[in-house]
């Protein structure tokens, strides 16, 4: 039903049989993650640091928003190599260099314009159509309310009860929602804009940068924005690529199968393909990986490259099998129907992929 997507992956995938044999990864370069034997715990004020070292050889820093104990399992984790974890002594100064920040746990909601009304305390047994709105964002934000039916039940209640200990904290997570968790559902903050630019009617366009963050799988947080006239209008935060493939490369560069980041430079964007009919989230999907929408992407210019079917998709299977084969992974349905909106508002047409590198076109 999809030649022209088969047909990418087909060229892909000969490209990648091609490189070398199926199943013996194209890339050699051994990733930052594969190097660490060791590593290293200090406290720096409120925050937990983690030196990543080879020997004596610092590889990485990292900084962890988050206090928890299996926030900070789940980041050694990426370290299979390392031989063991312990704390510097008091007193012990923590290298210097660049630190990464690790984004265990989302800290905001970008905002909802116009959002629904809560008029009442919404708790187990309940029933009404302000349930059905309650399902439907707490499945957009990634928390599984099960059916859209209604019906306040036991799925319900412990959907409401992680997004609340995310959020306020496990002693908070009531599974009662009234005006402060129906606040933070719909969202309370705004993206950060880029400085000016100058207006430009007509000028429609996306862009996908780099952040200094990574989540707490090991990609890298990308911003993806959206201009319109020349302006910004709103962004997401998505990523790209294999946890331990964030490779930022140019077109010539990157490799078909090598599972990493999209390569920088001007890509075209296509139209939105849906598996189950038009803003059908949760029916029909086109792969386990990529979920009920895509909307596929072509390289454009400098050059050329043997990066194939990359698309923008929601990550996911994102809990079993985080990051992408170097598509456009989205977080949430939530943030994905924001995407779609900016879409229909602004028909854009051109991706503008900038990690930094010198080589991406000027919008």
């Amino acid at each position: 039903t999809l030649p022209g997507l088969v047909n990418r992956r087909k060229e892909e995938r000969a490209l990648f049989e091609k490189s070398g044999a199926e199943g013996t990864p194209i890339e050699t370069e051994t990733s930052p993650q594969d190097k660490v034997t060791w590593l290293e715990g200090y406290r720096d004020r409120d925050q937990n640091v983690i030196v990543a070292r080879n020997g004596s050889e610092v590889v990485e820093i990292l900084t962890l928003e988050s206090h928890l104990k299996e926030d900070l399992i789940a980041v050694l984790q990426q370290y299979k190599n390392a031989l063991n974890f312990h704390f510097a002594p008091s007193g012990k100064t923590i290298p210097s260099g660049d630190r990464i920040l690790i984004s265990t746990k989302e800290k905001s909601i970008l905002k909802v314009i116009n959002p629904p009304t809560l008029d009442r305390l919404l708790v187990l047994g309940t029933e009404g159509s302000d349930v059905k709105k309650l399902q439907e964002r707490l499945n957009d934000l990634g928390y599984d309310a099960g059916e859209v039916d209604g019906i306040f039940g036991k799925k319900t209640d412990t959907a409401v009860k992680d997004f609340q200990a995310d959020y306020f904290g496990e002693a908070e997570a009531d599974g009662k929602v009234g005006p402060i968790t129906w606040q933070k559902l719909w969202g309370d903050a705004t993206p950060t804009p880029p400085p000016p630019t100058t207006p430009v009617p007509g000028k429609n366009y996306l862009r996908l940068t780099k952040t200094g963050r990574k989540d707490r799988y090991g990609c890298y947080v990308l911003k993806l924005e959206c201009f319109k006239d020349g302006q910004f209008k709103d962004g997401i935060e998505v990523c790209s690529g294999q946890p331990k493939k964030q490779f930022f490369r140019i077109g010539t560069k990157s490799i078909a199968g090598s599972a990493e980041p999209l390569p920088e430079g001007k890509w075209f964007i296509h139209d939105i393909l849906w598996a189950g009919g038009m803003d059908n989230y949760d029916g029909k999907i086109h792969a386990s990986g990529i979920g009920p929408v895509t909307i596929p992407l072509d390289y454009i210019a400098p050059g050329k490259t043997r990066r194939s079917a990359i698309e923008i998709h929601i990550d996911w299977n994102r809990e079993k099998f985080p990051g992408t084969v170097g598509c456009i992974g989205v977080y949430t349905k939530a943030d994905y129907k924001r995407l779609v909106s900016w879409l229909r508002d602004t028909d854009p047409r051109d991706l503008f992929v900038d990690w930094g590198l010198g080589t991406c076109p000027q919008p």
